[in-house]
């Protein structure tokens, strides 16, 4: 392949935007130019782009209409980058995600996460950036399955909670040291506990338990006053019993 394309000519390439016809395109050239058939051309460009193959490639780029996925299947259905946008004015790691997606032309629109993995490699994002993308992408299929999840389910986990009077303010918590997620404990809660969170290691927020399952907890927000009632999840590590165990295991994603 170096030796068919000037270096200019295939940096370019790998910089273009990989869309189907501008692929085809550029296989036409290159089977002139090599006196190979359109197949492999098109197999050895989608190469060069980190794909197996040119049906490879078809799979990953082509995403799965939402109208299709609806008629067929009668599923909840939306796309990781909508999912992600929901999610850009939050003051966390996952809304940095999301803010700096929305600053990029060329962010993918995939339904696996290696594909969104190859995009921030391929820009040398930080490593705190891929950390993440992959609890932002756990948490959003994770966000899939309770949308899909049967009625009768959904109202034998949403048991209904007495709303009271939560009188627990904002806690600031000072000189406390967060803990890296591979190093931390978790705590068991039942719906209907008063636990805290916190998004950035410093200000601790008391909230409701509402929901449990193997790796989350659904909960109720009660301060701000202007945020009472907003339902979140987190992973089991990330909701604590005091303030300072919420600073110290501060929301990551």
């Amino acid at each position: 392949m170096g030796d068919i394309f000037h270096m200019r000519t295939k940096r370019h390439f790998q910089m273009k935007a990989h869309t189907i016809a501008y692929v085809k395109r550029q296989a036409k050239k290159l089977k002139t130019l090599s006196n190979i058939t359109h197949t492999q051309a098109l197999d050895l460009l989608c190469k060069e782009l980190g794909y197996s193959n040119w049906k490879h490639f078809l799979k990953v780029i082509t995403p799965i209409p939402k109208k299709e996925i609806g008629v067929i299947t009668n599923l909840f259905y939306i796309s990781f980058t909508d999912w992600l946008k929901k999610h850009k004015n939050r003051n966390s790691p996952l809304g940095d995600l999301a803010t700096d997606m929305l600053r990029d032309n060329e962010f993918p629109s995939s339904n696996t996460l290696e594909d969104y993995q190859r995009h921030l490699n391929f820009k040398r994002a930080a490593t705190g950036a891929t950390e993440a993308l992959i609890r932002a992408w756990r948490t959003y299929n994770v966000y899939l399955k309770k949308k899909n999840a049967p009625v009768s389910e959904k109202k034998s986990l949403n048991k209904p909670v007495t709303k009271k009077y939560d009188p627990r303010k904002i806690v600031f918590v000072k000189k406390v040291t967060p803990l890296h997620y591979a190093k931390r404990t978790t705590e068991k809660f039942i719906p209907a506990d008063k636990d805290w969170i916190s998004w950035d290691g410093r200000k601790a927020i008391p909230v409701t338990i509402l929901e449990v399952d193997e790796r989350h907890y659904s909960f109720r927000i009660e301060r701000p006053l202007k945020n009472a009632g907003d339902e979140f999840n987190l992973f089991l590590d990330e909701v604590r019993s005091t303030p300072e165990l919420a600073c110290k295991n501060h929301v990551t994603m």
